[in-house]
């Protein structure tokens, strides 16, 4: 139901939205990803795309202006377009907002990659999405972001999370259980400071020599 989707990120972290862009063409090849880092770029965006984006998925703290206004902006200049907020605030308000603001979605950051499909999914069959956030990411909690602190393995086992792999496909090409591969992820997690795959893939992505597909 994403094939052909067209999905336009905003966030200024070039780390995450990149990544998460990478990540979402990977795992739905035919679903179109663009990344911009400004509102000005994401207006750019869609006055010279063709085919026109099916939703726009904002960060809430852009630089100048929070998600919020900036929606209201895009859906004043393109009242047909879906429009949805992102965040990795632990803010309760934030879907109430983004819902009462005519907000087609709400979505936290620290969602899995899967579920974040389905939510899109969700989205491309015109259904609104207001999911709640999850716990806060304390930057004094987070280990160095540096792979050379992994094993081989843990290594082996980062790459093919960051080619896209579920834990039973990385359990089947490296001769392992899926258990083994679970205790694996949670200690690349502690090490790196994620929380989730979709923090992992981010990072995983900047740090490992394979480049994204």
């Amino acid at each position: 139901m994403l094939d052909d989707f067209a999905l336009l990120l905003v966030d200024d972290h070039p780390l995450f939205r990149d990544g998460l862009a990478a990540a979402l063409r990977h795992q739905v090849p035919r679903l179109r990803v663009q990344a911009v880092g400004t509102l000005d770029d994401a207006l750019d965006a869609l006055a010279a795309a063709d085919d026109g984006f099916d939703l726009v998925l904002l960060d809430y703290l852009l630089p100048g202006m929070d998600g919020l206004r900036c929606a209201q902006v895009l859906m004043r200049r393109h009242p047909e377009l879906g429009v949805g907020l992102m965040s990795g605030l632990d803010d309760p308000t934030l879907p109430l907002r983004a819902r009462e603001a005519g907000l087609s979605a709400y979505l936290p950051k620290s969602l899995e990659i899967a579920t974040l499909l389905e939510h899109l999914g969700r989205l491309a069959l015109g259904e609104p999405v207001f999911d709640t956030p999850g716990p806060p990411v304390l930057a004094s909690d987070a280990a160095p972001a540096d792979s050379t602190v992994l094993t081989a393995r843990q290594q082996d086992v980062l790459r093919a999370l960051a080619q896209g792999s579920s834990n039973k496909q990385i359990a089947r090409a490296m001769g392992i259980s899926p258990t083994t591969v679970k205790k694996h992820l949670e200690a690349i997690f502690a090490r790196m400071g994620a929380t989730n795959r979709v923090q992992a893939v981010v990072m995983a992505r900047a740090m490992l020599d394979d480049p994204p597909p």
